[in-house]
């Protein structure tokens, strides 16, 4: 390790008793970060980040974790891009776009002699191809995002047209999403080794070690970081902050806080029969799983009780807003004591839980409950089951893998699903696929009704010009699925970056991810010919 060889390290690691690897894996901790090597070619700045879960696929209309989702974005372009600090879509592939008046024809400009990482010149007929693939094919899990597009023609090596079979106003914001990356039309989709148009290209992609070599001919310049390595480690037990410390052990470290777009949420198995179909069962869970009470039995610094996936909603009596009265989201469910009462208007408690049950179809069976890997929330599910067995609702906790969830299409014979979805800084375009996109957790959760249901709801949203009107329209769609206790959110939360100082402009992007385009290094005067190295921490 001292000597930088990190693969051979690694390799030794593995064969180790697991007491002696814990120990390596922990010493491990100082290689990663920025590090400063002097050799034949100058100096090379590589980026090393620690991982725990392996790439699946790099296809962009595949996946939906973020971990993936940033490497996509360091590997594909797309033909917009959302600056999220003015709130608009701006050019990338594209130098322009224009469309009619009602929407449904929507010409994009690209710009000259933009290069694929393996040599070949971008041109219209890739981006025809890109999206052929995605709506030609019934089973892709982004179509739905796309399937309002009847046509596409490329008019000329720098010009496309998208003809639509009904409005889309958003269209250029769907432009932007991962699933909208450009692929080339002359190799075939490699979803490990892919080929993409942005500042890094993939080198190498194993087991243990993904590699982006920075691409020299970018079309908007050379990004700073030569390398970025992702090296998959084993779990570790090893506490974040302690991990932290020791990366950091004579200074402290440039914190950077990022308040994540979405949050955590309970959801359940709508595909499997179970007392999960009755709307008074799910309310039941609904009251036990109260927020607020999480929040102060088990919340942290870095963690808020919430009632909505969307920041600035968290508040309950958000929630109680009547939704537009040109629709009816649902019918009021009897209560135990008769009223029409909504189960949201009433004060969450162990006894109207109890009461609830008794109205329900639940028959004292066990019931699986699928959590998300991870300390925090399997210590929430932990107070949950508690809660559970004091109105007798009997619960088996089963932690599972997401990336193992989406790859082998559910949830099994689990019953209710506890996870959390990371929006990009597209709030609204991130909850249109979180409804629409067929690889999120919260889809996979859902049967063919409510997919149906929620893929016509957002249709009809993207058909609303004014921006305002789309964000309430969604915001009475979620409303809607709270109601019904298909969703239901319990907290938000921050994720802290810590890095040494020599690092600038350091900023967080969508999935509170790092830009490294914009990472640079400040030397040390006099180290211009050391090696030396940066600590960073970077909760992938």
């Amino acid at each position: 390790m001292n000597g930088n060889i990190i693969d051979d390290a690694y390799e030794l690691a593995s064969t180790l008793p697991l007491t002696m690897r814990e120990q390596l894996m922990q010493q491990m901790q100082h290689q990663f970060g920025l590090r400063s090597n002097e050799g034949d070619r100058g100096r090379i700045d590589t980026l090393r980040i620690p991982q725990n879960t392996p790439f699946k696929t790099l296809d962009p209309t595949q996946t939906a974790m973020w971990g993936e989702v940033f490497i996509i974005a360091e590997v594909f372009d797309r033909l917009v891009r959302y600056n999220a600090e003015r709130q608009v879509c701006e050019p990338s592939l594209a130098m322009a776009w224009e469309s009619h008046a009602d929407g449904r024809e929507w010409t994009f400009y690209l710009h000259k002699g933009i290069l694929f990482h393996h040599g070949k010149i971008l041109d219209a007929e890739d981006i025809k191809f890109t999206f052929d693939r995605i709506i030609s094919d019934r089973n892709n899990p982004c179509r739905p995002l796309f399937g309002s597009i009847e046509s596409i023609e490329a008019y000329d090596q720098l010009t496309v047209r998208f003809v639509l079979n009904k409005p889309n106003f958003m269209f250029p914001d769907l432009m932007s999403s991962m699933c909208a990356s450009i692929l080339p039309r002359d190799v075939e989709m490699n979803p490990l080794h892919p080929i993409g148009t942005e500042p890094y290209r993939l080198t190498r992609q194993d087991s243990k070690l993904l590699v982006l070599e920075v691409f020299l001919a970018y079309f908007r310049g050379r990004a700073y970081v030569d390398r970025v390595e992702v090296w998959q480690l084993p779990h570790s037990a090893k506490a974040e902050s302690v991990i932290k410390h020791d990366l950091f052990p004579d200074a402290q470290p440039r914190a950077v806080q990022h308040e994540m777009q979405g949050g955590v949420y309970m959801t359940f198995n709508m595909k499997k029969e179970g007392p999960q179909q009755d709307v008074n069962f799910r309310r039941v869970v609904q009251q036990l799983l109260n927020a607020s009470e999480l929040s102060e039995a088990l919340g942290s610094t870095n963690t808020q009780a919430a009632y909505s996936l969307i920041r600035g909603r968290a508040q309950k009596q958000h929630l109680m807003d009547s939704p537009d009265q040109g629709e009816s989201w649902r019918q009021p469910v009897e209560q135990p004591n008769g009223s029409a009462e909504s189960a949201l208007s009433v004060e969450t408690s162990l006894e109207q839980a109890a009461a609830l049950l008794r109205c329900s179809s639940y028959q004292e069976q066990i019931l699986g409950l699928w959590v998300e890997e991870g300390e925090k929330m399997e210590a929430d599910m932990i107070w949950f089951a508690e809660r559970c067995k004091q109105i007798d609702l009997h619960i088996n906790i089963m932690p599972g893998d997401p990336v193992n969830a989406v790859d082998q299409d559910g949830f099994g014979e689990c019953d209710l699903i506890y996870t959390g979805e990371v929006f990009n800084d597209h709030v609204m375009l991130s909850l249109i696929m979180m409804y629409t996109f067929q690889n999120t957790l919260f889809l996979i959760a859902m049967n063919d009704y409510w997919k149906h249901e929620l893929e016509q709801a957002c249709g009809r949203i993207v058909m609303i010009q004014e921006l305002a009107e789309r964000m309430d329209r969604l915001i009475q769609l979620e409303n809607r699925l709270i109601q019904e206790a298909l969703l239901l959110p319990t907290y938000s939360f921050k994720e802290e970056h810590a890095h040494h100082d020599s690092l600038r402009d350091y900023r967080v992007a969508g999935y509170g991810l790092p830009d490294l385009r914009r990472l640079w290094v400040k030397r040390r005067l006099g180290a211009a010919e050391e090696d030396t190295s940066y600590p960073v921490y970077i909760p992938l």
